[in-house]
């Protein structure tokens, strides 16, 4: 029990400080008891010897007068007999009490030498009786004297043992002050190597091994702290594998993800850093930075469109969640405008049903007509009546493209030449009018593709560049990654940013005649090979079409 209750801290410092305060207790009650014993030997050597020394010397001097002086020297017995009875009162050992007893047997003494010496008669008697009492007064002053000086002695040794005695007891308390310190010191050492580890821990780094303690306590406190660190490090290892499996996440999510705290940017994932273009640590664009909290969707940066979403994030951070929504609202416009032309198609695909038959009849009955008239005018307006039936069969037809959406044919085609076949049937026609075309591209190899469409695409950009006023026109051919390209550039007038917005809605038109179904049939057939059919237009500068199909 006292071994394991000294293994602990708390045991060893009460233990060292009760041992020292004793030691210095023992060396206070020692001295204590032994100035106590100087102090009453000095106080009877004060208030008795000394005094009865002096009376001693006193009767010695009346000794020597004649007996006219016996009454003084019996005054000066009296008071000796008075000092010799006093110490009954004072804490006296043994010695000093015989001591004290001898001298009453003493001047008891002197007292029958002084009665003897008052009855002498005769000068030799009185002489003889003198001598006799000035004999015992010298030896009651002898025996004054020796306990004068065995006092002294007694309080000289008494002093030296109390000096003694209290040095051991002090040097035995500094050796275990000493020890105690030491031991103290020993002790606690691992308490600095365990302030050393906690601070390692405070400042992110791996602590070492606690050095082995000797203290219950300390021992229970290094138990404590490593399963702290073990706890700690398993808590980082699990946050760390889970930082890494957001960060995986994050950085997997196409949509752009922004954490932004003090106007700066302080998370972002690599969609962002490629929508935005944003750096970590920098600040954030304006134009994110003056969005307000909550939705925005379509929004224009640039060319591009964009949804963004703006949350506001912990005390003071926001959150902005964004996508480039461009493709996606073109496949929606180009789904919308899909649908609007199948609705449409299907509408003139049943009146084109009802036309053509009526049509067809028409046309039979006036190239009967026009074999059974003789004269030229009556023959010249049936010859107009037939144009004008096969123009509207012409546009009954083109209705019924619209109408059919048939499936892609492909097949190898020569990209160049096709190009040049369409030039060859509206070249005679564009230069009438006073317009150029010419083809440029190298030759490039046979390419997989639904030749008919696009040379009905082709055909109908040359034939609206000659008629919109272009004076050149050029079919530029050439390979753009996986894509074949087919760019019609014209010089003519170009288009308003209004009249460009609607060039490619079905019936819309800035020609007369035009039925305004040309581009829209066109596009629509192109995006069913997964290709397009986009227009750059500069009022005043011209107008370039290209045409994009998979190679």
């Amino acid at each position: 029990m006292t071994g394991g209750w000294f293994r602990t801290l708390r045991g060893r410092l009460l233990g060292g400080l009760a041992v020292g305060v004793l030691c210095f207790l023992a060396a206070l009650v020692y001295n204590q008891v032994q100035l106590g014993r100087i102090g009453a030997s000095l106080e009877v050597v004060d208030r008795v010897y000394l005094p009865l020394a002096r009376q001693s010397s006193r009767m010695v001097a009346l000794a020597e007068r004649e007996r006219t002086g016996t009454g003084t020297l019996n005054a000066a017995l009296t008071e000796a007999r008075r000092l010799a009875e006093t110490p009954t009162r004072l804490p006296l050992d043994s010695e000093e009490r015989a001591a004290l007893q001898a001298a009453s047997r003493k001047l008891e003494d002197v007292e029958r030498e002084i009665a003897a010496w008052r009855a002498a008669t005769g000068t030799e008697s009185e002489s003889n009786a003198r001598g006799a009492l000035r004999d015992e007064i010298l030896q009651l002053s002898t025996l004054v004297e020796g306990r004068i000086a065995a006092s002294s002695q007694k309080a000289a040794s008494a002093q030296t043992r109390a000096r003694n005695m209290s040095g051991g007891f002090l040097g035995i308390a500094g050796i275990l002050s000493a020890l105690l310190l030491w031991g103290t010191g020993a002790s606690l050492r691992p308490i600095s190597a365990l302030t050393e580890q906690v601070r390692r821990v405070a400042a992110g780094e791996r602590p070492g091994p606690m050095p082995p303690a000797s203290i219950e306590e300390l021992q229970t406190l290094a138990r404590a702290f490593d399963q702290m660190v073990h706890a700690v490090d398993e808590r980082d290892r699990t946050l760390h594998a889970l930082s890494l499996y957001l960060r995986r996440v994050l950085d997997n999510i196409g949509a752009a993800v922004v954490v932004v705290d003090g106007g700066l940017v302080r998370t972002s994932n690599p969609a962002a850093r490629t929508l935005w273009g944003l750096e970590e640590g920098r600040p954030l664009p304006a134009s994110l930075a003056e969005l307000t909290h909550g939705r925005h969707d379509t929004l224009p940066v640039g060319a591009r469109l964009q949804d963004v979403i703006v949350r506001p994030f912990g005390d003071h951070g926001t959150i902005l969640l964004g996508e480039d929504v461009t493709e996606r609202q073109r496949d929606r416009e180009r789904l919308q405008r899909s649908e609007r032309l199948a609705l449409v198609g299907q509408m003139l695909a049943q009146v084109t049903h009802e036309v053509r038959n009526p049509l067809n009849a028409i046309s039979l009955h006036a190239e009967l007509l026009s074999e059974e008239v003789s004269t030229d005018e009556a023959r010249a307006l049936l010859s107009t009546v037939i144009t004008e039936i096969q123009r509207l069969e012409g546009v009954t037809e083109r209705y019924l493209d619209l109408a059919r959406r048939r499936l892609p044919e492909t097949s190898p085609e020569d990209p160049v030449a096709l190009a040049r076949g369409v030039v060859g049937l509206e070249e005679e026609a564009l230069r009438r009018a006073g317009v150029s075309v010419e083809v440029v591209g190298g030759p490039l190899a046979l390419v997989e593709m639904d030749g008919d469409t696009v040379r009905r695409a082709l055909l109908n950009l040359v034939r609206n560049a000659g008629e919109a006023g272009a004076r050149h026109v050029q079919v530029e051919v050439a390979r753009v990654g996986d894509l074949l390209e087919f760019a019609v550039h014209d010089d003519g007038p170009g288009m308003e940013k209004a009249v460009a917005d609607r060039v490619f809605d079905p019936f819309y038109t800035t020609r007369v005649r035009g039925t305004g179904l040309g581009l829209a049939i066109a596009r629509q057939s192109l995006e069913d090979l997964g290709g397009s059919l986009v227009c750059e237009t500069t009022p005043g500068a011209g107008t370039t079409f290209r045409v994009r199909v998979p190679a």
